[in-house]
């Protein structure tokens, strides 16, 4: 895949900063080594030779020790896993200087998860050629259900996907992490040599055990996968960063003993070692997202007539996407997003626009049949069923409206999604601000040169247009533009 500039110069930073880190580490140990008093922040010394005008604010691991840790800050639409995949190389290779080992990914949320659980496993997808071209196609894709050994680390490049609420320690002991488990014997001494246990403790004390104070057999480290990745010093990805900044959630990240974190975020949060800040603009001038940005808000409080007139634009669309596709060969169908109020089967009364409502309205409307409508809710996700043919850009996928309420309000982006059509009650301030940056990606990360394809829309209903507008710049801020 041919890199835009701005993720060019993005990775060109990222490739300087761990060559400094790489050469800082080790004259902080070769300072140690004549005296442990000399040892110095060495990760601050090499952001200051790459980025000196940028705040740093230091970090340490579970162990006590400096922690790398730096954001790239890009808008919504930018490419920002592509680059993580990126950055992996960059970083085994210059700071690890090994293709093997373990990468530990985290994301927020469960559509996330998905979303990039599926295009990591998926050996055609540009994401996952990336990580076989870095590990020359040794990288096994984990979760943490997936057993895994010693050998397993050492000859292959793993990464393990975890959604950030299955790490929270809160309740740890509740959690399968952290639980003792016979899968993952292999990383920790026999259960009969109190010595080797009492050796690994020495090296890394933050290790759960069952004992917190020694007993006769002395301390007996849990075999849980919590405490493998402790060990295994993991490069962490964590995407949407700036979800992971209260103090209980950056404990226990820090405390899987990291060598490395790389946040991914298009509004870091106060603290964040924003290492690169790319614009929304320098977006746009490389044709990732559709912009203008249209809207279109009816005075009346007629939801039918706004949902009328979202279907009659995506007809349009649809019309200008099939001229496109003949003139140029490349396949557009052009996705309607329509936020409801209500979801759930018992929740359908009169005064709220329900799920239901929307899908027999768009299906009394000539040409539109069952399989162009998607529901996607946190209780039906009819979006599986496109998985199973090739995803949402796929030509055997028919869906062209996908009905929704809070689901995709962030973490989910599908180029096809050109329209966004807000059906929820007027004084609402949440429908536009969530839901803005769900269709500003543009396919095939270039403008078509057809105006209506490379431009997004937003419809909705009985709304003052200063609210409206201030919603609008509130949704783009939120997505870094």
């Amino acid at each position: 895949m041919i890199l835009k500039e701005y993720q060019r110069r993005t990775l060109a930073t990222v490739r300087g900063f761990v060559q400094e880190l790489a050469v800082w580490l080790e004259k902080d140990a070769a300072a140690r080594s004549q005296d442990p008093d000399w040892g110095f922040d060495w990760v601050k010394r090499a952001w200051t030779r790459t980025v000196s005008g940028r705040p740093y604010f230091p970090r340490r691991n579970g162990l006590g020790e400096h922690l790398p840790a730096f954001c790239l800050k890009i808008p919504t639409g930018g490419g920002k896993t592509l680059l993580a995949t990126r950055v992996i190389d960059l970083v085994n290779a210059h700071f690890r200087r090994s293709r093997r080992g373990l990468v530990l990914w985290i994301v927020p949320t469960t559509q996330i998860y998905n979303q990039t659980l599926r295009a990591l496993k998926d050996r055609d997808h540009p994401y996952r050629q990336q990580l076989d071209l870095s590990s020359g196609r040794r990288t096994r894709i984990l979760e943490k259900t997936t057993p895994f050994g010693p050998s397993d680390v050492a000859e292959n490049l793993c990464v393990l996907l975890l959604m950030l609420p299955s790490a929270n320690r809160r309740t740890k002991e509740t959690l399968r992490i952290f639980r003792d488990s016979g899968g993952f014997d292999r990383f920790f001494p026999l259960e009969d040599d109190p010595t080797a246990h009492a050796r690994m403790l020495e090296e890394h004390p933050n290790l759960d055990t069952f004992e917190e104070t020694t007993g006769f057999w002395g301390r007996y480290i849990k075999t849980s996968l919590g405490n493998t990745v402790r060990l295994l010093r993991p490069l962490m990805i964590l995407d949407e960063g700036h979800k992971a900044y209260s103090a209980n959630a950056r404990a226990t990240l820090e405390g899987f003993n990291p060598c490395m974190i790389v946040e991914l975020s298009a509004t870091p949060a106060k603290g964040a070692n924003v290492l690169v800040e790319i614009l929304g603009r320098e977006l746009n001038a490389e044709e990732m997202i559709k912009l203008d940005l249209h809207i279109r808000n009816k005075a009346s409080g007629d939801w039918q007539s706004t949902l009328l007139e979202s279907v009659e634009h995506r007809e349009v669309l649809e019309s200008a996407a099939q001229l496109h596709e003949a003139e140029s060969g490349t396949y557009i169908r052009p996705i309607c997003v329509i936020q409801v109020e209500r979801t759930g089967r018992q929740q359908r009364k009169p005064g709220y626009v329900h799920t239901d409502d929307v899908r027999d309205y768009l299906l009394q409307y000539p040409g539109i049949a069952p399989e162009h409508i998607a529901v996607k809710t946190s209780a039906k996700d009819e979006l599986k069923e496109a998985d199973d043919i090739g995803g949402l850009l796929s030509r055997a996928c028919p869906i062209r409206f996908i009905i929704t309420k809070h689901a995709l309000q962030e973490g989910w982006d599908c180029p096809f999604a050109y329209i966004l059509t807000i059906l929820t009650n007027p004084m609402s301030k949440t429908g536009i601000t969530q839901l803005v940056g769900r269709i500003l990606r543009q396919p095939n990360a270039s403008k078509t040169g057809v105006a209506l394809l490379d431009e997004s829309y937003v419809f909705c209903f009985s709304r003052r247009g200063n609210e409206l507008l201030k919603e609008v710049r509130k949704g783009f801020g939120m997505e870094g533009l």
